[in-house]
């Protein structure tokens, strides 16, 4: 026990002695380095600051078209039907004529309408005599108020029937509603056809109107007045002007109408062509970039990134104005930008960088 407590002791004052040492060779020297930073620190905390290229940039007015494929239609389409029973007794146009309105296109047979229309101009004659006799009995005291409407009663009866029998007869003319072509005929001479029987389909080509259908994307790019420039498979290139856009969209095909119409005077353009419309875009304040420079916000906004002057990176989110395969068209940005071309996936908005210039290669 003597000795195990001996070797105790020495190991403690052994252990004492060491301690005290290092404290005591502990020199000033050796301790302020620690408290203060080396130049070589300072170089280590300005280089973990990253790079990035960045571009600078200026908005540009884009000049662009809208393709869209559309099908050629009459502007108006009409069966011209009849109006009247009877034989038709002649035939005037041919299909495919072109008629002015009001033009006759066929006559039924006349048979007993003139006598007709003779008959109530003498009733008519009539009715107005007694009518009269009964007027100057009134004032004189001689006839009832009611023999005087009775009167009056029978007189515009015989009005309306005359007026009726000249209807009648002139219905027995078949007319063109409005100028334009003759593109079927149902009938042929010496049919019996009955009123509201058809007759003959007309359509109206000048103007004629082009219907196509654009998307959502596009639908913010077309306004009612817009020139279009047609061009059809043949060649043909025509001016025209958008006419219509439909309000609600068609709920198979998710696109909205657009109805475009051109001057046909010579009815050169038929109904049912197959035609490219172009429909000019401008937009002011657009930058061109590639697809690869966009970047996605944490809440799912796609954007770009760019250097501000504190050289810190910012976030601004973007309007597509054009989407194609190699490129991109946006909006929705300041006339002026100094853009993240490489190294945007690598910074957060808010941290400071290293901006580098690029050498004003284009951004595609």
């Amino acid at each position: 026990m003597n000795k195990s407590l001996l070797i105790a002791v020495v190991i403690a004052v052994i252990a004492v002695l060491w301690v005290l040492s290092g404290v005591v060779g502990t020199s000033n020297d050796d301790v302020n380095p620690l408290s203060q930073p080396s130049d070589s620190t300072l170089d280590n905390s300005q280089s973990d600051i990253p790079e990035v290229r960045v571009q600078q940039l200026s908005s540009q007015q884009m000049n662009d078209n809208i393709e869209v494929t559309g099908r050629t239609q009459a502007s108006r389409q009409v069966n011209v039907s009849a109006e009247t029973d009877g034989q038709v007794a002649s035939i005037l146009i041919s299909k495919g004529d072109i008629v002015e309105k009001g033009q006759i296109l066929a006559k039924l047979e006349i048979r007993d309408r003139v006598a007709r229309v003779n008959e109530a101009k003498q009733l008519l004659n009539q009715r107005q005599i007694q009518y009269k006799a009964a007027k100057e009995l009134t004032e004189k005291g001689f006839n009832s108020r009611v023999r005087m409407a009775e009167a009056q009663a029978q007189l515009e009866s015989a009005k309306a029937q005359l007026k009726m029998t000249r209807v009648e007869l002139s219905n027995i003319n078949i007319k063109a509603p409005f100028s334009g072509v003759i593109n079927d005929q149902m009938i042929e001479l010496g049919d019996y056809v009955s009123k509201g029987s058809e007759l003959f389909d007309v359509v109206d080509l000048n103007p004629i109107e082009i219907v196509g259908f654009v998307t959502e994307k596009q639908m913010k790019h077309v306004s009612k007045g817009d020139q279009v420039i047609a061009e059809f498979l043949y060649g043909h290139k025509i001016s025209g002007e958008v006419t219509f856009i439909a309000a609600v969209a068609d709920p198979q095909t998710r696109t909205f109408k657009v109805e475009i119409t051109l001057d046909n005077k010579d009815h050169e353009i038929r109904e049912g062509l197959t035609v490219k419309l172009k429909i000019p875009v401008h937009e002011a304040g657009a930058y061109k970039i590639s697809p690869s420079i966009l970047s996605l916000s944490d809440d799912g906004i796609v954007g770009i990134k760019v250097v501000n002057s504190d050289n810190k990176v910012e976030f601004m989110p973007i309007r597509l104005v054009k989407d194609t395969p190699k490129y991109l068209w946006i909006g929705g940005l300041p006339d002026s930008i100094k853009i993240i071309t490489v190294g945007q996936e690598f910074v957060v908005p808010g941290q400071v960088v290293k901006p580098i210039q690029s050498d004003g290669a284009s951004l595609l």
